[in-house]
């Protein structure tokens, strides 16, 4: 053993001391000369058109800077599937969409002009759930879609459906996965500057982020090589840092339109309600073995309620099946996911990524 470096010794944490003396900086610590505070109006209501957004007052406040709405945030669209835009001009997909947002000297002033935003909405039906959301006639949660099904997953190896006929012992089982936040100690954070040349530098809580440098020239509709993305000390993450959220670009925007560089630190309550979370599963499935032990099938039906827009969450089914069909040695398997739209919270990726909820539901049947 003493011919290894590494093996069998201790290793410094190389940020250990920078953490335990306090001088590690993490992004709520931050802040540049003339810093502007950046909020956000929510829809609060869980579907419905925007008739009328009304900024006159908000605009009036002593200390506001900029005012902006979808009108300011274009048509860009970004995320996973393509389907988000920072701030919305026409329609409401969740109670956690981002209406309105405001950039002012201090947070009473951001406070002040949010509640003097009026918005008048023309509310639609909503859909809690995703079966509710794959019912015929069941209202479109995005317009230009056929239905509300993003995707689905189907795996099979051997013959899953003649392997049940011949099995000796059957097991069938549903199950019915909640809802899972991250909860890190640190809260979701974003400060965005351009300089005089229009490029933006954005320091962020992000995971990702030569990704959330794409997904900014997305969102912003900007070259990437004008986007820097500084990835400041992380107080937890667990997954929620690997998606773009609607408050980063929007607190470019910000930035952008007042002239100031503008930081956006989220409270606990908007954690839990303006993130995303894992997504909730309803899980059928059955095993089947032969009288000697073998384990002779599997199957698997989940539904995925993704919510109003598409993360990287929706990639979690792949993690499903190969622990579906792969954790145990099974000679026939199916595996069938549906990622689903409803008018729930957006959820995306989390700590485990599908593997937590598909060990679950199989070493409940072993």
């Amino acid at each position: 053993m003493s011919d290894f470096s590494v093996i069998g010794k201790r290793v410094p944490k190389l940020d250990a001391l920078d953490k335990a003396t306090g001088r590690a900086q993490y992004g709520h610590d931050l802040n540049l000369p003339g810093t502007l505070v950046g909020k956000i109006l929510y829809a609060n209501v869980p579907h419905a058109r925007i008739v009328n957004i009304d900024t006159s007052r908000a605009e009036k406040v002593r200390g506001v800077k900029a005012v902006l709405t979808g009108k300011h945030s274009g048509a860009h669209k970004f995320g996973y599937g393509g389907d988000n835009t920072p701030l919305k001009g026409d329609k409401v997909r969740c109670r956690r969409d981002e209406i309105a947002a405001v950039a002012a000297m201090d947070d009473d002033a951001a406070d002040e002009a949010l509640e003097l935003i009026r918005v008048e909405y023309e509310e639609l039906p909503p859909l809690f759930s995703a079966e509710a959301a794959l019912a015929p006639g069941a209202p479109l949660v995005h317009q230009d879609r056929a239905d509300n099904l993003f995707l689905r997953y189907n795996y099979t190896h051997g013959d899953a459906e003649r392997a049940f006929d011949e099995a000796d012992e059957i097991i069938e089982q549903e199950f019915f996965l909640p809802y899972v936040t991250h909860a890190a100690m640190e809260t979701s954070f974003a400060l965005a500057a351009f300089d005089l040349q229009n490029r933006l530098t954005l320091w962020s809580t992000t995971q990702i982020p030569f990704l959330l440098q794409r997904d900014l020239s997305e969102a912003l509709g900007i070259p990437g090589r004008d986007i820097r993305v500084i990835q400041p000390v992380i107080g937890g993450a667990f997954g929620r840092g690997l998606d773009v959220y609607p408050f980063e670009p929007i607190c470019a925007l910000l930035a952008k339109y007042s002239g100031k560089p503008v930081r956006i630190a989220f409270t606990r309550e908007e954690e839990f309600f303006a993130t995303a979370a894992r997504q909730p599963a309803h899980v059928k499935m059955r095993s089947a073995a032969k009288r000697d032990g073998t384990l002779w099938a599997r199957e698997a039906h989940a539904l995925l309620d993704a919510g109003a827009y598409i993360s990287w969450g929706a990639v979690t089914p792949l993690v499903m099946m190969e622990t579906v069909a792969s954790l145990y040695r099974v000679p026939h398997a199916k595996f069938v996911a549906d990622v689903v739209y409803s008018n729930n919270i957006p959820t995306g990726a989390m700590r485990g990524y599908g593997n937590p909820q598909s060990t679950f539901f199989v070493e409940t049947q072993m």
